[in-house]
């Protein structure tokens, strides 16, 4: 009876920890607003390399600000629509609008994830890998893998084809 009585506590502990494990489109939301340093590193499957790039992403209330430190000192600002590239090598600038990007993985990065948008697909995977899928090209999918309910790495293939792998460490 005492057996029983254990294992029946136990079951019951283990499936509320389990329940608290399972990620989400909230925790989702919540993980792409935090700063991070990164490490990026991207397979060119037409040339075979493979291209390493790191830095720092900051969220501030008005936008989101990325400053690659290596292998080309770059700082990216994205504000109100508008991109602000900063090319500090070579001391040029650049500005585009958002839009004209048309890059799926930027648009989440910035917008977040809802569930109810009608241009993307979430799948949520082992209860630790968030898939968005885009419906207008399902070749397009950004996956979002979790360990202890933190955001430690982001997969996705551009439109070009080379697949990126971006692992996140919080500052």
């Amino acid at each position: 009876m005492i057996a029983r009585l254990i294992l029946i506590v136990f079951a019951i502990n283990f499936s509320v920890l389990a329940e608290d494990d399972k990620v989400s489109l909230s925790l989702l939301n919540a993980e792409l607003k935090k700063n991070y340093a990164f490490v990026e590193r991207s397979l060119n499957q037409s040339q075979m390399k493979i291209d390493n790039s790191s830095g720092k992403i900051f969220f501030d209330e008005t936008g989101i600000t990325i400053n690659v430190l290596t292998p080309f000192q770059e700082n990216y600002r994205i504000e109100g629509g508008i991109i602000e590239i900063h090319d500090l090598f070579l001391d040029q600038k650049q500005v585009i609008n958002v839009e004209q990007a048309n890059n799926f993985f930027l648009n989440i990065l910035i917008e977040g994830i809802d569930e109810k948008d009608p241009s993307y697909r979430v799948n949520i995977v082992d209860n630790d890998i968030i898939e968005i899928m885009s419906i207008e090209q399902n070749t397009l999918v950004v996956s979002f893998l979790f360990f202890k309910n933190r955001l430690e790495l982001i997969r996705y293939t551009d439109s070009i084809g080379v697949e990126h792998g971006i692992e996140l460490r919080p500052l």
